[in-house]
């Protein structure tokens, strides 16, 4: 069975989250994150976010897909157009991991 990128649609703050969650089932997923330098009062630090927030990228069968909704309460769904789940072309994710590899800081 052919496995497509689908589109996670989750709880606000929870992409990280839900990315390890899939990973320890073992489900290949892409949760972009974009490194970040954030200035406190007291301290300079470099940390990664989310690129695009409550979104994380799922590779699987379309027949799977019930069952990934069930890993966690932090998935609300999968992203549809035109009444289907909506499919990620393979390049398109190679182009947003290497965009990440060459940028930084990204807004």
């Amino acid at each position: 069975m052919k496995t497509t990128w689908y589109v996670i649609y989750t709880k606000s703050r929870c992409e990280k989250k839900v990315a390890s969650l899939l990973s320890k089932r073992g489900i290949e997923n892409f949760c972009p994150l974009n490194r970040v330098v954030r200035k406190w009062s007291d301290r300079i630090k470099l940390i990664y976010e989310p690129l695009f927030n409550s979104y994380v990228f799922v590779r699987t069968t379309e027949k799977e897909l019930f069952s990934i909704k069930q890993v966690t309460s932090d998935i609300v769904n999968f992203v549809y157009w035109l009444g289907k789940p909506a499919v990620i072309n393979d390049v398109e994710i190679e182009g947003i991991k290497n965009f990440l590899n060459k940028n930084s800081n990204v807004q």
